[in-house]
């Protein structure tokens, strides 16, 4: 990835002085709506993505951004690094990924700067809300929907669809 500049909250600069509009790149990333119904939220993976404009919205969201911060979300264990975009978007990486989604859509986020730390009894997966009873730990530590939760009518997102192991 090219280094980029980063020049105000909506706009970077690439190595040969060219200006980039970060909404223009926001907007020019294939964003797939994540159906999941404890965090809704949306992603552009990069392998999909225009690499300038891929490049131009990471580049926003890493540390030489002074508005970005670190967080902890739900029950997971290390904080990820966050940036509240002009757009009225959060964002955030994930390995391959570009995440966005609507503040007001989940509970506040645990910041670092105020002293967060992980929650080590969380009871229940990472991504879904503390003690809610809808997930069941397998033996080999993947949480998957009870049968009791899927009887009673929830809705999981695809990832939480797939077929779940004999043992569970």
């Amino acid at each position: 990835m090219a280094r980029f500049e980063i020049v105000d909250a909506r706009t970077v600069r690439d190595p040969d002085g060219r200006d980039h509009d970060v909404i223009e790149g926001i907007m020019l990333l294939p964003w797939v709506r994540q159906l999941c119904p404890l965090m809704p939220h949306e992603y552009a993976h990069q392998s999909k993505a225009d690499p300038l404009a891929y490049a131009v919205v990471e580049s926003m969201l890493k540390a030489a951004n002074p508005e970005t911060y670190r967080a902890y979300f739900r029950g997971y264990r290390s904080p990820n690094r966050y940036w509240d975009a002009p757009d009225g978007q959060r964002y955030w990486l994930t390995r391959m990924m570009i995440n966005r989604c609507r503040p007001d859509s989940v509970e506040p986020l645990r910041l670092v700067s105020e002293g967060a730390t992980s929650i080590p009894d969380w009871d229940g997966p990472p991504w879904a809300p503390d003690g809610i009873g809808i997930y069941e730990q397998s033996a080999d530590g993947r949480w998957w929907p009870t049968a009791a939760a899927l009887a009673g009518g929830f809705q999981p997102c695809r990832a939480c669809q797939r077929t779940r192991p004999a043992d569970g």
